[in-house]
């Protein structure tokens, strides 16, 4: 009896095992007595033997389960009932009164204009037009028209016409050829060379007779290079962004500048005497 009880305890107790790596390193394990170990292993196999062996008894059991929870419903051929039987087996639908049809819809669709034809054994319509009620017709809104004081001066863009046109409330007063920037559509970053495109205003006057500016094409810094004016436009947060005159007036007509309008030294003089503090500027592509 001690025997067998030291051969439990022998069995039971992890055994230290040291396991050499190589090079000199070794690692310290725990290992379960090897009968213990093939005693596990035979039962593990002995349990998946047999729940793989009563796998099909238990789907048995899930089917008989679920047929129990949905009775079976035979359904015979319909040929294999008497009438009296058919009917007495249909349910019972309750149908929900109608509402009675208004004397006056009643009256309107006895009286529409409608004939039978014996030959063809149809209805034939003998006024089309009184079966219908006439749909009322809704007017379009006219197109809104922006209207401006008469005595007030306003300044419009095209950049495909590369025309810029003086305007007093909606009468034209002057228009005078134009450069724009010299690629194509609205204005997306800083340094595209494209020219905005909306409703702005002149938000100041400078006087540009003395600035300089370089356009990084090798000559450096180009004396008068925005003429005698420079307008300047809130132009949604684009800086820079003005009509001013030019050195190079053989540019108008062209894409040829960074973003702003290019007009001839005269014609920015001319529209000097013109223009006032947020005088309204609107810019288009067409």
């Amino acid at each position: 009896m001690q025997d067998f009880r030291q051969f439990i305890k022998e069995i039971t107790t992890l055994k230290t095992v040291w396991i050499d790596k190589g090079e000199g390193k070794w690692v310290v394990k725990k290992r379960m007595h090897p009968f213990l170990r093939g005693v596990i292993g035979v039962t593990v196999i002995v349990i998946g033997v047999s729940v793989y062996l009563n796998l099909p008894s238990f789907k048995k059991v899930l089917t008989s389960q679920k047929a129990e929870a949905e009775p079976e419903v035979k359904i015979s051929r319909l040929i294999d009932y008497a009438p009296d039987k058919l009917t007495a087996s249909l349910p019972t639908i309750n149908v929900p009164e109608q509402t009675p049809e208004p004397a006056a819809m009643r009256h309107e669709r006895l009286t529409m204009p409608l004939n039978y034809d014996a030959n063809n054994s149809g209805m034939i319509i003998t006024e089309p037009e009184k079966l219908f009620r006439p749909v009322p017709q809704v007017q379009a809104r006219p197109e809104r028209i922006n209207n401006y004081d008469d005595d007030k001066y306003r300044i419009l863009v095209s950049k495909s016409k590369y025309t810029l046109s003086l305007f007093k409330g909606n009468d034209l007063v002057k228009e005078y050829p134009i450069a724009v920037g010299r690629n194509p559509g609205d204005k997306r970053r800083v340094g595209d060379h494209r020219t905005p495109t909306g409703d702005f205003k002149i938000v100041s006057i400078e006087d540009a007779s003395k600035w300089k500016h370089d356009f990084g094409d090798g000559k450096g810094k180009i004396a008068g290079a925005y003429g005698p004016w420079f307008l300047r436009l809130d132009a949604k947060g684009w800086k820079g962004i003005g009509i001013h005159g030019t050195h190079d007036p053989d540019s108008r007509g062209t894409m040829a500048t960074e973003g702003c309008i290019r007009l001839s030294n005269e014609d920015i003089a001319e529209l000097r005497n013109y223009a006032y503090r947020n005088m309204p500027v609107t810019i288009r592509e067409n």
